[in-house]
């Protein structure tokens, strides 16, 4: 897989002489963890959650303090063809958590130690559209029973479609469909046919490992 293809598009750009609150404002409505620092359109830093972490430790005012004299002027780029594992290393021989993904001198995206770690679970749907699976270690008792529940009601059924609508509105932990969440059987079933039968299909290839989320092993016990 390459970082073009999960990396986020919707990136959050500041200029150099906002001040350091208002980069923070602008990553906190977007729910991003940096913001691109953009002089005249060309990438002119990043300035990460850790730069306001610091920023706040050190006493640092938020209001007169601008985001270029906080940001990392040397910014790591890499480019959309790159694959996921160059990528990862790349992040972990500079420590950092963040890498800019820029062709041509043009930013394109951003990608981040969490879009590494759900690259896995990412279904890639059609159009360029994608939806992201809950790792069951996440769910609460509640729809862990309610997993258990769905899984039982699609034993030697795998094509009934109600209880995989279920199953699928529970896993189901966010997309870029303009569909709230958690999806209902309703929102799937005006899901394209290729989109859908996606989704089914990743669930089904999950479906050892969520039997085993509600089954664990003899002898194992959370910690």
């Amino acid at each position: 897989m390459k970082v073009g293809d999960f990396t986020t598009h919707d990136v959050v750009a500041v200029a150099p002489t906002d001040s350091l609150r208002a980069a923070a404002q602008a990553m906190a409505a977007a729910g991003v963890g940096s913001a691109v620092v953009l002089a005249a359109g060309r990438l002119a830093g990043i300035i990460t959650e850790r730069d306001v972490l610091r920023a706040v430790a050190e006493s640092i005012d938020p209001d007169t303090t601008t985001t270029a004299e906080v940001a990392t002027a040397e910014v790591v780029t890499v480019e959309p063809d790159w694959e996921i594992y160059e990528a990862a290393a790349e992040m972990a021989s500079r420590r950092i958590r963040h890498l800019v993904i820029a062709e041509d001198g043009r930013v394109l995206g951003v990608v981040s130690v969490r879009d590494m770690l759900l690259a896995g679970q990412r279904v890639q749907l059609g159009d360029g559209d994608w939806a992201v699976l809950r790792d069951p270690l996440t769910f609460t008792i509640r729809e862990r029973r309610k997993l258990q529940r769905y899984l039982l009601e699609m034993r030697g059924d795998l094509d009934d479609d109600d209880s995989l609508a279920n199953l699928l509105g529970l896993l189901i932990g966010s997309w870029n469909l303009d569909l709230s969440l958690p999806p209902d059987a309703a929102a799937l079933r005006t899901l394209p046919d290729h989109d859908y039968a996606a989704l089914r299909a990743a669930v089904l290839a999950e479906l050892p490992d969520l039997q085993r989320a509600v089954h664990p092993a003899p002898g194992w016990r959370r910690r």
